[in-house]
């Protein structure tokens, strides 16, 4: 028989794990903010990059040849202007850029179309398509076509042009080298993901394939299984948290699907990218089977509701369950007994 005080100290070792494993990998955990680049076809109207060192990742295209979209920085002394494009489809389509901005000198032979402020110097990087890179954090897999990094002499406002000469198509392009996030932005990030993704040219039922097929096949089992004895109580609390756990690991399995994918046609050793991607695809998994396993129980003291509130923690962080599993399970946290131990069928007042 299990002491109570040796429950106490499961308990205890259980949520001090939960903390350190929370602490620990989000230090790991860092990517571009994703930005949309807007109407920017013409100097006037460039795009201005708000605190140009922060990791951002704007998306734009360009939509006819001999086009170039302009992005404006202001930057100080210093200061690395760091700036990549990045692109997901094969083709001929492959953007170049011309950096310019007071104090550079000036290296190659823009094109025609490509409007240069006056008294600016300026670099011209030409684009070029090798293999593609496995990206973690979306994951992907992106064409690298030139990159820049530089560090300024002299502070005043910077503009890069991204051009091709003769075709079109998507691009993104990174800028800045500090990686930061605020709440908002980092929370938002599964949101963002699936905008990217339809960026890449994906179908909407191949992004959320996935997790339909979760959110179909988790209740099934359930029902079927507690057709078949399965002690699984019909409940207010279980539904919920079937909801929950249906959403973190559908979207677990939704990362999956896009971390293979990408994997599969990325070209160099992808191992440490791959493994990095597998912690956010394995976390919100481990996390629904533990609160269905939690939820089962019935056993709604204290401890368990601190841990349903350490689940929609960990799952923010994690990028699990669409923001909604994790509000969920805070929901689970705070919601009175009487009502979790409800019935969720009236000729059921039992659990």
């Amino acid at each position: 028989m299990i002491s109570k005080s040796s429950s106490m100290t499961r308990h205890v070792v259980w949520l001090f794990a939960s903390f350190i494993v929370l602490c620990t990998l989000t230090q790991a955990a860092l990517a571009h903010v994703p930005l949309c680049a807007g109407e920017n076809d013409s100097l006037e109207r460039a795009s201005s990059i708000e605190n140009p060192t922060k990791s951002w990742a704007i998306y734009g295209d360009i939509d006819h040849a001999r086009q170039a979209k302009y992005f404006k920085l202001q930057m100080n002394t210093g200061e690395r202007l760091y700036a990549s494009l990045f692109l997901s489809q094969s083709g001929a389509f492959s953007p170049g850029m011309v950096v310019m901005g007071p104090g550079l000198v000036t290296e190659g032979n823009p094109p025609p179309f490509v409007e240069i402020p006056q008294g600016n110097g300026f670099i011209v990087f030409e684009g070029s398509k090798d293999g593609r890179e496995y990206e973690p954090f979306t994951p992907a897999a992106y064409y690298q076509t030139c990159r820049v990094d530089i560090e300024l002499n002299r502070s005043g406002t910077y503009c890069i042009a991204v051009f091709d000469n003769n075709h079109t198509g998507d691009f993104g392009l990174a800028i800045g080298y500090v990686e930061s996030f605020t709440i908002v932005e980092w929370l938002m990030v599964p949101i963002d993901v699936i905008d990217i993704h339809l960026w890449e040219g994906q179908s909407p039922l191949l992004i959320f394939g996935p997790l339909i097929l979760t959110m179909l096949l988790v209740p099934s089992g359930l029902y079927i299984a507690r057709r078949r004895g399965a002690r699984i109580p019909p409940t207010i609390s279980f539904g919920l948290v079937t909801v929950a756990a249906s959403l973190c690991i559908g979207t677990g399995m939704m990362i999956a699907l896009q971390m293979g994918m990408a994997l599969s046609i990325s070209s160099g050793q992808s191992t440490a990218g791959g493994l990095l991607t597998a912690i956010f695809f394995f976390i919100p998994l481990v996390i629904g089977i533990m609160m269905l396993g939690l939820a089962m129980s019935g056993n709604w003291v204290p401890v368990t509701r601190v841990k349903f509130a350490i689940f929609g923690m960990v799952g923010l962080v994690f990028w699990a369950g669409l923001i909604a599993g994790p509000v969920i399970a805070f929901v689970v946290a705070m919601l009175p007994k009487g009502v979790l131990g409800r019935s969720l069928f009236h000729r059921e007042r039992h659990v």
